[in-house]
């Protein structure tokens, strides 16, 4: 196998991990609020149709944000293009969970799952980057020691 083809397929590998990922986890933020609801309307059950929704429209819209560069672990800061990524993805899930009858008409469950998905996608934005800081920190660490080795040797010698 050639190098580049080799790059090329450890690119498109971590573009899919990332969004499997995010998939993931978007599912379960989706699918927690919707079985909260159903708790709450005293439904013990959940339909598996609108869970293989979330599922599809979390795949499909983690993939819309790979492809726009809009991936929340790359993220440094809030600014203005975090916030519309934030506030188009929960309007996107929101409006799905509209077209496709999660919440059976309740217009207040609906507004309610739009604040709550901005809320993860806020509280998502602050772990990846919690998470790139710590990632940075121990990278650094691991340097200096690599170098403080390296330098040791050179005087032993």
């Amino acid at each position: 196998m050639t190098k580049k083809l080799l790059r090329l397929l450890e690119h498109w590998l971590t573009i899919k991990i990332g969004v499997e990922v995010r998939c993931c986890l978007s599912f379960f933020l989706m699918l927690f609020y919707y079985c909260v609801y159903r708790l709450i309307c005293g439904a013990y059950q959940a339909d598996i149709l609108h869970m293989a929704e979330m599922m599809a429209s979390a795949y499909l819209f983690g993939w819309i944000q790979a492809l726009l560069h809009a991936d929340f672990d790359e993220m440094d800061r809030l600014g203005l293009r975090e916030w519309a990524v934030i506030l188009a993805g929960s309007a996107a899930y929101s409006l799905t969970a509209l077209l496709c009858g999660w919440f059976g008409g309740d217009r207040l469950a609906q507004v309610l799952f739009f604040v709550y998905m901005v809320g993860c996608g806020l509280c998502t934005l602050l772990i990846f980057y919690i998470k790139r800081m710590v990632d940075a920190r121990l990278l650094n660490e691991e340097l200096r020691a690599f170098q403080q080795r390296g330098n040791e040797e050179e005087d032993s010698v």
